[in-house]
């Protein structure tokens, strides 16, 4: 059917005019999705695959750059904030990512009285990523390493890349509570194992990390010690003397064991009801010891300490740091050697595993660490229990122990 001439021009002009408004309602937009890439983009050195931090369970449509990341001085970390209600104003902190490369990148700070810490801090256990991915996630962050000799920075080798990718949201009870949801944690483990290929391809390194699994393994909860499994399996395999089961803490809280990490650990804790009758028993009455420091039954004062192993160390690079602070405060602890750490809750001893030197941890704890004169000589063979376990779990030789006199008073 032919259309009237009249009917066809204005059938034209509303096609037009609907045409122009479309035109003009998709700038702003296609504007804030322009801003937005450019802000997740320029302000990460275009290291960080824009998509995936758009993607985010709580990122606003439109995203802002709080803090750049300088790809020439590294390490280096951008932040990236939600805009805001107004599109303008900064809102919630939503992504954050720390890069490193060269021969300082992969150290580790450990800190030495970490009494102070937070609950919710010691239950921050990271698990592998998985998928033969030199990498480990916590509740809120994922960090990978992807070893880079052929790669060059400043003029020299490589070495090494590291980095950390986390929702930065976390801990920011006014916007979201913490942890990361599920999906994010994903979303991080995609995004440091796709910023660590690009600062790869970047140096010149001819490594790239597998690509990470689709789902990471839960968060790790505490169970009780006898059903201890990954790094705490050996645990609930250890038996002790009956004048050092009251000493012995209760619950284990591990991570899946796995050969591709570069640290592992396997927290210990003492419920509370064990601690106040370990209290009761052995302090109580004690010289220099106050009933104020006795348990409360809070579940907060469960007493706790921790053994940890540091992989692939072939130059110091575990250091220490003082109570409260993750900055290195001493000297690094050094492949080949063992002992206790000046007067704290410390011990340390070293291993070459699969050809690389490792440093092993023990760390005494809230409760623990504040009467660890008396604590400590129960867990010498704890220590040694855990370290040969790793030894036989990770090809480990040249063991050097602290010697049994650092687990005692003088």
């Amino acid at each position: 059917m032919d259309v009237p001439n009249g009917m066809r021009k204005s059938v034209n002009v509303l096609l037009c005019l609907t045409a122009v408004a479309g035109i003009g309602w998709s700038g702003p937009v296609l504007w804030d999705e322009w801003r937005t890439y450019r802000a997740v983009g320029a302000g990460c050195a275009d290291l960080v695959p824009v998509r995936e931090v758009r993607g985010m369970d709580h990122a606003d449509p439109v995203l802002r750059n709080r803090r750049s990341l300088d790809r020439e001085d590294l390490p280096s970390a951008c932040l990236i904030q939600n805009a805001g209600d107004d599109g303008d104003a900064y809102g919630a902190w939503l992504f954050e990512a720390m890069v490193d490369a060269g021969p300082g990148s992969g150290r580790d700070t450990i800190v030495s009285r970490p009494e102070g810490e937070l609950p919710e801090r010691f239950a921050r256990m990271e698990v592998p990523v998985g998928a033969e991915v030199s990498g480990l996630a916590g509740p809120s962050e994922t960090t990978v390493r992807l070893d880079c000799p052929d790669g060059t920075y400043r003029g020299k080798p490589a070495q090494r890349i590291e980095v950390t990718a986390g929702a930065a949201y976390t801990g920011m009870s006014s916007y979201h509570p913490e942890p990361a949801t599920p999906g994010d944690r994903e979303r991080m483990a995609a995004i440091a194992v796709a910023a660590a290929g690009n600062l790869a391809e970047r140096l010149g390194c001819a490594s790239r990390l597998p690509t990470p699994p689709a789902e990471l393994p839960p968060v790790p909860e505490p169970t009780a010690a006898g059903k201890a499994d990954g790094t705490c399996a050996w645990y609930g395999r250890l038996e002790s003397p009956s004048r050092e089961q009251l000493w012995m803490p209760d619950e284990a809280m591990g991570a899946p064991a796995d050969p591709h990490v570069f640290r592992e650990r396997c927290a210990l804790l003492l419920t509370t009801d064990s601690a106040r009758t370990l209290f009761d028993t052995a302090y109580a009455g004690t010289e220099g010891v106050s009933d104020d420091e006795a348990p409360s039954g809070d579940p907060s004062e469960a007493w706790w300490a921790d053994v940890q192993t540091f992989y692939d160390q072939d130059s110091p690079s575990v250091y220490v740091g003082s109570t409260g602070s993750s900055k290195a405060t001493d000297s690094p602890l050094a492949p080949g050697t063992a002992g206790r750490h000046k007067d704290s809750g410390l011990w340390w001893a070293t291993s070459v595993c699969a050809d690389e030197p490792a440093v092993h941890v023990l760390r005494l704890h809230y409760g623990y660490s504040s009467l660890s004169e008396r604590a400590a000589p129960h867990f010498e063979r704890l220590f040694r229990a855990y370290v040969t376990d790793v030894a036989a779990r990770r090809d480990c030789t040249d063991l050097e122990f602290p010697v049994g006199s650092t687990f005692r008073a003088d």
